[in-house]
């Protein structure tokens, strides 16, 4: 984990003990499952998975809020690829849930940030062994995009707003990819 990710959770769990929240209020705020489609690709890892991703999370923003479109909070999850004609074609099936965690840090942070971005931004990161590293890797590619597109000052993950990284087995390893809106600090 980044030092800034770590530092996050610190300030996270202080503000849970300040406010004395109970196990009852930290617990799982989930929808009823959504599933989607994403656009067809002649690659599976590389279009249709991704693609699949991007659909759920906007079928879900579109019915519940952007609040609850993050996979990896997601109960259930569920990814079925299948190939027919040359395409591939993703479908994911979720429960949708609010992380009462990522929620007070974004309350948290959310002061701190300046402007934002109107849409998000994804990026793969390379076929890593570990997690860990996969990840590392797609936030290294989201960075690398960001600061192609808008500029350095756009580029930082942790002013980030809406960060996701959903990681997936490939052959030889694991890949991931981040998405998430950039934002400026003040």
């Amino acid at each position: 984990m980044h030092t800034r990710h770590l530092m996050r959770l610190a300030l996270a769990a202080a503000v849970f003990s300040m406010v004395g929240l109970t196990s009852a209020m930290a617990a799982d705020d989930c929808k009823d499952a959504v599933s989607a489609e994403g656009k067809p690709a002649k690659l599976r890892d590389l279009g249709a998975y991704p693609n699949s991703l991007f659909a759920w999370r906007s079928a879900v923003k579109d019915k519940y809020g952007s609040e609850y479109n993050s996979w990896r909070y997601a109960k259930d999850r569920d990814v079925k690829c299948e190939e027919a004609d040359g395409q591939w074609i993703c479908k994911r099936k979720a429960k949708p849930c609010k992380d009462v965690l990522h929620k007070v840090i974004d309350s948290a942070t959310a002061a701190a940030k300046k402007d934002c971005k109107a849409d998000s931004l994804n990026s793969y990161g390379a076929k890593k062994k570990t997690e860990d590293a996969a990840m590392n890797e797609a936030i290294s590619g989201w960075k690398i995009d960001t600061r192609k597109k808008y500029g350095k000052e756009w580029a930082d993950w942790d002013n980030a707003s809406g960060g996701d990284i959903d990681c997936h087995n490939v052959r030889g390893g694991i890949q991931c990819i981040a998405d998430g809106t950039p934002c400026k600090a003040k």
